[in-house]
């Protein structure tokens, strides 16, 4: 029997299921030699006095004839360990015979407005739930709970249970999001859930593979986000669909429904759980990494323009910029509700990335668009002028009317002589399709072509934008957040004070834009309406100054909304200007989940975060194969 010795010891864990590795095939008819301690336990843990399931040498050995791991081992273990932190994720996880209060069941009773009994009893069996402040001092209402005191839970600690549960929720559909968008499950851009389950079943998980819809297969458009996977969504058709069926892998959803498929359970939890810890580590031991990353909740537009014909190009920025100058009508206050805006900018940014493709067909379909490409025509003839080939009607100097043209020059050649050759394989696709296919192929390619940049990102992990890297060395400057946080705390009458980063003023009970820009004004960022946006003098569309928002890197334009920029101050608990006081503490809680997401992918955090986890735990080891492999790659534990 082995020990670690550099070790803290670990509270009682009821535990089950802690290795669920694969035993040899019973019907195998090979025969291998056993070991006197076949039977033997691999582990114990200090504290538990339950028997824990699979925990017997036969497991090993079997493993390892089999080629399984000992990091499987390892795995297990911290994914047990990581339930006992925040809570098992439903009654399905839970360890047979335990009467544990589940995530779930503490989530649904915060929300409930009743006594919150249930959620109680969960948070206070639960640290990670608990309300600390910068001294790490657990505090209820602001008081600081003495050792040994009574306490009950308050409403942030209630927030702090939701928040993680929602963060869960939305983990589980981004990792089903990741599987298919990764997987061969699309034959020509085209996805199949079928054909996602067929593998799945094929692979021997456990999934409803014949209850599955034989549902015509869709494109899944680029706009669509990882979070929306059982969401119903809009696909190019004009049909609502669902990408993934959440019941067919996950029956028991309900805690009272029959257990038919573990998937979710199984194959998901896991890794989320996993992912989890690496974040608490984070917060637990390396906060400031998260507070000092300089994060940023962005979305860009990238209009690109053709160098032989920029008129497009230019014309379409400009009207964007006009539309995001548009006036509130009459006297009504700005938008300050945050969601509300980037609903709009979403909604915005999508209708002129479409008529930035040429998209004909989606243009037609949006009257707001079509109005826009009928008003850039009307300014110049030779802009946006439509034309049609083949049948094709499309828009002249656009990414989709120059694939129409090569496709009539394919089809118009009388001998292939004088097809391009390059174009002709690429239509073809090297002989193994036939041009039309081609054509259509390559339609959806600039359909799903990705012009829009979304989502938070850290100055350690930056998107990546214009070709001179401008966009980034702006964005991340801390100016950035220190102005964003003066214009939302400076309100009045309900609405934002226009101070200095402000475009528009209200005079004489009317809205009007600045005849020119203001002396005072953030060298970097402005803002328009209630919306942020980032400012590149001296490298817009033209002199004026309203299009400063705008910046070329000589192949393309871009706007950068900049929708949260969070700063030490905003996600420190004891924080007057933290988030939780601006936007409620579910909100907060939401916003450090995403940080320390991103922040625990950087580094050696997860290495780290193994190490610290590892050392709670007073693991006794029966097996030299698997002591071995903990040894190796965890030495500080041995020391």
């Amino acid at each position: 029997m082995f020990k670690n010795k550099k070790i803290a010891k670990l509270a009682v864990l009821s535990l089950a299921a802690l290795f669920a590795l694969t035993a040899c095939d019973e019907e195998s008819s090979e025969i291998y030699s056993k070991p006197s301690d076949y039977n033997d336990k691999i582990v114990t843990i200090d504290g538990s006095s339950e028997d824990i399931h699979h925990n017997v040498l036969s497991i090993i050995y079997d493993a390892i004839h089999e080629g399984t791991l000992a990091s499987e081992v390892l795995d297990s273990a911290l994914y047990s360990y990581a339930s006992s932190v925040f809570g098992y994720y439903n009654k399905t996880t839970l360890p047979e015979g335990s009467e544990e209060i589940t995530l779930k069941e503490a989530a649904a009773d915060a929300r409930a407005n009743g006594g919150y009994a249930i959620a109680y009893k969960f948070i206070k069996a639960h640290k990670a739930y608990w309300h600390y402040n910068d001294n790490n001092e657990h505090i209820i209402n602001g008081q600081v709970v003495k050792d040994g005191e009574d306490w009950t839970p308050d409403q942030t600690e209630l927030d702090h249970v939701t928040a993680k549960w929602d963060a869960v929720e939305n983990r589980i559909a981004e990792a089903m999001y990741a599987k298919v968008s990764s997987g061969s499950y699309a034959t020509k851009n085209y996805y199949s859930e079928k054909e996602f389950l067929r593998s799945l079943h094929e692979d021997g998980k456990d999934v409803i593979y014949d209850a599955a819809a034989e549902e015509d297969k869709f494109i899944i458009p680029y706009t669509v986000e990882e979070g929306e996977a059982f969401d119903e969504i809009d696909g190019y058709d004009g049909q609502k669909h669902i990408i993934i069926h959440r019941e067919l892998y996950q029956t028991s959803i309900l805690d009272a429904a029959p257990v038919e498929s573990r998937y979710i359970e199984d194959e998901v939890i896991p890794t989320v759980y996993s992912d989890l810890l690496v974040e608490q580590y984070l917060l637990d031991e390396d906060v400031a990494a998260v507070r000092n990353s300089r994060a940023r909740k962005i979305n860009v537009i990238k209009i690109e323009k053709y160098s032989s014909f920029t008129n497009n190009a230019d014309l379409l920025v400009k009207e964007l910029v006009k539309e995001i100058y548009a006036l509130p009508e009459g006297t009504d206050l700005l938008e300050t509700n945050a969601d509300v805006i980037e609903a709009k900018s979403d909604a915005l940014f999508e209708k002129y990335s479409i008529i930035a493709k040429g998209l004909y067909s989606q243009i037609q379909d949006n009257d707001e668009a079509k109005a826009i490409v009928e008003t850039l025509h009307g300014l110049a003839s030779d802009v946006y002028e439509e034309k049609e080939l083949q049948g094709e009607h499309f828009y002249t100097n656009t990414t989709y009317g120059d694939l129409v043209k090569d496709y009539d020059k394919i089809l118009s050649a009388d001998s292939y002589a004088l097809l391009s050759n390059t174009k002709y394989s690429t239509f073809t696709s090297s002989g193994t399709r036939s041009v039309k296919e081609g054509f259509e192929q390559q339609k959806i390619d600039i359909m799903q072509t990705e012009n829009i940049t979304k989502g938070w990102y850290i100055q350690s992990s930056t998107p990546t934008l214009d070709s001179n890297g401008e966009i980034n060395d702006r964005l991340f400057k801390l100016s950035i957040a220190n102005a964003k946080i003066e214009l939302e705390d400076n309100t009045s009458e309900g609405y934002i004070d226009l101070v200095a980063a402000d475009r528009l003023h209200y005079a004489n009970g009317v809205w009007a834009v600045r005849d020119e820009a203001s002396a005072f004004e953030n060298k970097f960022l402005c803002s328009i309406n209630g919306s942020y946006f980032l400012k590149f003098e001296g490298k817009s569309a033209s002199d004026d100054w309203k299009n400063d928002i705008v910046y070329d890197d000589g192949s393309a334009y871009y706007i950068c909304q900049v929708l949260e920029a969070a700063k030490d101050s905003k996600l420190r608990n004891t924080s007057s200007t933290n988030y939780a006081h601006t936007r409620g503490q579910e909100f907060m809680d939401e916003v450090i989940d995403e940080i320390a997401k991103i922040v625990g992918d950087t580094g050696n955090y997860s290495t780290l975060s193994r190490n610290h986890w590892l050392e709670k735990m007073d693991i006794k080891y029966h097996d030299q194969v698997v002591y071995d492999y903990f040894k190796s790659n965890y030495p500080d534990l041995f020391d």
